[in-house]
């Protein structure tokens, strides 16, 4: 495993400092959740979100999200809790997290316990559907899939707020999420420190037009010959299936055309003479929703941030993630953003997400985050 902080040079005695703390803090709020003698409960419902109306695929805008709330809620009806949202992957549903779905993860059951070894605290986890007719919205804003970025940080953070004890306040509330998840990870935080105060992408796809995502994947000729839906009929079962797909459903989310139904995409490129070339206005429009080139423009945002962590598997199937993921490292490095950057050792795309949750994505979150007032004012 290879671990690199891009923080200041008194980076390793503040996070000593701060294990110090985190084991102090913990250990108090898990007390008092087990002092109840409860374990939590996870919540599904389903919410209707205005962000989502009027989507040319038709999707609802009624969503399905679940929600895990630790052992305490009930019996202490006025603590409130910090938040954390925690976003799928492409072709992946909110199962994946909540229902034995990564490496056998059930959120309840890990956080439960968790809480009953005083590892971590007490909080609020989110868990919303990013799942759409083209097996992922990519939790990004566009005509064609529905203002899915609006629908995570307005409609739904809201919601939450407002039915549940969180601590309404970017201090206490992050994100997370694996590939498609992890972009959307990145995307909101960098976007609206003033809803998420920190952010951690696992293998985080779409970060850099590098690699595979690039002009030297062929299959990107072959998506711009599918001119029918039914190819979302069934998951992919091949490669270049898997690639046809997601070029779709990353073009109708990142360079949409609600003129070219029925699948309402431009392509970022085209093929001329056997050759695949920037195809513009779509290739600018593609890269302008990609996180590399919007470091700049949001290196404000990214320094309000309480924390900024991304990890990616030595051996990751997709190239453009191992790529794109160390070019966007670099960039904050480059302009003295605080973050930390892992390559964990014989990791792959799909592998150790439930290890990386326990291991790093909670303690990330425990130390990143504020955890108090606990109650509710009178």
């Amino acid at each position: 495993m290879r671990l690199h902080y891009s923080r200041f040079t008194s980076a390793l005695k503040e996070k000593f400092l701060a294990t110090l703390v985190l084991a102090l803090l913990v250990g108090s709020l898990a007390a008092q959740g087990l002092a109840q003698g409860n374990v939590g409960k996870l919540i599904d419902f389903q919410f209707t979100s205005p962000s989502l109306q009027g989507n040319l695929l038709g999707d609802p805008t009624q969503q399905h999200v679940a929600v895990y709330v630790p052992p305490s809620y009930d019996s202490a009806p006025k603590k409130r809790y910090a938040a954390l949202y925690l976003l799928h992957g492409y072709t992946s549903k909110l199962e994946d997290w909540t229902a034995n779905g990564y490496q056998g993860m059930s959120l309840q059951t890990v956080m439960d316990e968790f809480i009953r070894r005083g590892t971590a605290p007490e909080m609020i986890i989110v868990v919303p559907n990013g799942d759409n007719a083209y097996f992922g919205s990519f939790y990004t804003n566009s005509p064609v899939t529905g203002n899915w970025e609006d629908y995570i940080y307005k409609d739904l953070v809201a919601y939450i707020d407002s039915h549940y004890r969180t601590i309404p306040d970017s201090a206490s509330r992050g994100i997370a999420g694996h590939s498609m998840g992890g972009y959307g990870a990145i995307m909101l935080g960098m976007k609206h420190p003033d809803v998420f105060g920190a952010f951690y992408a696992l293998s985080p796809c779409c970060v850099a037009l590098e690699g595979d995502a690039g002009s030297d994947n062929p299959v990107w000729a072959k998506a711009a010959k599918v001119t029918s839906r039914d190819i979302f009929n069934k998951k992919p079962e091949t490669y270049d299936d898997f690639w046809t797909n997601v070029m779709v459903a990353l073009s109708a989310a990142f360079s949409p055309d609600v003129k070219k139904g029925p699948l309402f995409v431009d392509y970022p490129f085209k093929e001329v003479n056997s050759r695949l070339l920037p195809n513009e206005p779509a290739y600018s429009e593609y890269r302008a929703k990609m996180p590399l080139y919007l470091v700049d423009k949001y290196r404000e945002n990214l320094m309000k941030l309480r924390g900024i962590a991304i990890d990616v598997g030595e051996f990751d199937d997709f190239s453009h993630i191992r790529i794109g993921s160390h070019q966007f490292s670099e960039a904050l490095s480059s302009r003295g953003i605080p973050h930390s950057f892992e390559i964990y050792k014989n990791g792959d795309h799909g592998n150790k997400i439930r290890e990386r949750f326990e291991n790093y994505v909670i303690p990330f979150f425990a130390r990143s985050l504020e955890f108090g007032p606990a109650q509710k004012p009178e």
